[in-house]
C-alpha cells in the first residue's frame, strides 16, 4: 500500500486561541513568542529576519508587529495563518533552500496537522485534518505546498487535541523533518479517532460523514 497521505509537524502557535480554537489563527502571545524564540530556539522563530525575533529583541513594538502581520507576506511563520488559509508548506532548509515533496500523488488523500503543546510531555497532537485539494511539489523558489478542500476539513478544540495523538494511529518513529508520508490505512484510523473525539458534539455527524466518504478505505 502506498503512502499518499501526509502529516506536518508545526510549531505551536497560540494566535487566536480560545475555548473553541487551539490557535494557528494569528500572532502568538508574548509568552509563546518567548517560548518559541528563546526557550526552544526554533529555527525560523529565532531567525534574524523573523519579525517575532525582532519584537523579542525590542526592535519592534507589539503594535508594529501586529500591523506588519496584517500587510506583510514574509517575515512571519505559516503557523500564524494555518487555520485561516488551510494549507501547509514543506518549508526551508537551514541553508535557505526550499524543501520539495517527493510524492505529489496526495490529491484526495488525507493531510493532518500536528503540533507539540508547550510544557507538555512531547507528543504529536492532531489539531486539524483535511482532504488535499491541490499539491505543489515545490521548486527552487517556492517550497512544496498542499491546500485543503473547501468542505472536507476538520479541526479540534483545545480540550480535544490531547485525545488526537498521532502516534496512537502511526507508531513508526517520526525521527526528523517537518513532514512525513503515511498510508490510507493509518488515515482511516485517524478518521475513526476523530469520530470518537467528536462524539456528542455538533461536529459528530460531519466526522462520521468524513469517515464514510473517505475514498480509500
Amino acid at each position: 500500500m502506498g503512502e499518499n497521505c501526509i502529516a506536518f509537524k508545526l510549531n505551536y502557535c497560540d494566535g487566536g486561541a480560545n475555548q473553541d480554537c487551539i490557535g494557528f489563527r494569528g500572532l502568538c502571545s508574548d509568552e509563546n513568542i518567548f517560548y518559541n524564540v528563546i526557550n526552544r530556539n526554533r529555527p525560523w522563530c529565532s531567525h534574524d529576519n523573523n519579525f517575532c525575533k525582532k519584537y523579542q529583541c525590542k526592535k519592534l513594538s507589539r503594535e508594529e508587529l501586529e500591523q506588519r502581520w496584517k500587510v506583510e507576506d514574509s517575515g512571519f511563520c505559516n503557523e500564524s495563518i494555518t487555520l485561516l488559509d488551510w494549507y501547509a508548506e514543506a518549508g526551508w532548509n537551514n541553508d535557505d533552500t526550499t524543501r520539495k515533496f517527493s510524492n505529489t500523488d496526495m490529491i484526495n488523500h488525507l493531510c493532518v496537522l500536528t503540533t507539540e503543546l508547550p510544557r507538555k510531555e512531547p507528543s504529536l497532537f492532531v489539531f486539524g485534518m483535511f482532504i488535499v485539494r491541490d499539491a505543489f511539489k515545490g521548486d527552487n523558489k517556492n517550497p512544496g505546498k498542499v491546500c485543503a478542500d473547501k468542505y472536507w476539513r476538520l479541526e479540534f478544540r483545545r480540550n480535544e487535541v490531547e485525545e488526537m495523538n498521532f502516534r496512537k494511529a502511526c507508531t513508526k518513529p517520526w525521527r526528523r523533518g517537518l513532514f512525513r508520508y503515511f498510508s490510507d490505512k493509518i488515515a482511516v484510523k485517524l478518521l475513526e479517532m476523530a469520530v470518537e473525539v467528536k462524539r456528542g458534539t455538533s461536529e459528530e455527524d460531519f466526522a462520521k460523514e468524513f469517515l464514510k466518504q473517505y475514498p480509500y478505505k
